[in-house]
């Protein structure tokens, strides 16, 4: 397991927290099957695990909207780098299919942007969203 879901910082919104436990179990499913070998399954995995965080920032980005969140433009920045660079991600893999390349990905560039994402981001805007 690359990421424990207990060891993204809880925030106080309850979809939030729920969506980050899918996106984390998403990330470990892709990754094992990176460990495993498993080739053939990377592709579903990695489109499993870019449309659960996608979806996250979708609706993030809509709750911050209705709550006229203040912190919304720089917030939906961070989600956009993202996206930028699980675009690439995705494209890289299908011009080389080098398991390498994503699992230094998900270690070195995903996880810890996450972790950081969450603590810094996402707890300000549940606070202000609330429940």
């Amino acid at each position: 397991m690359l990421i424990d879901p207990k060891e993204i910082q809880k925030v106080a919104n309850m979809f939030f927290n729920a969506a980050h436990e899918d996106i984390a179990e998403s990330v470990n499913r892709l990754h094992d099957a990176l460990l495993r070998g498993d080739t053939e399954s990377v592709s579903g995995l990695m489109e499993e695990m870019i449309f659960d965080i996608v979806d996250h920032f979708e609706m993030e980005e809509e709750m911050m909207k209705d709550a006229e969140f203040f912190g919304y433009p720089m917030h939906k920045a961070e989600h956009d780098q993202m996206r930028k660079e699980l675009s690439a991600l995705r494209e890289e893999w299908e011009r080389t299919r080098d398991p390498e390349k994503v699992r230094l990905f998900l270690e070195e560039k995903l996880v810890p942007w996450l972790k950081l994402h969450v603590a810094q981001w996402d707890s300000i805007t549940a606070t202000h969203i609330g429940d």
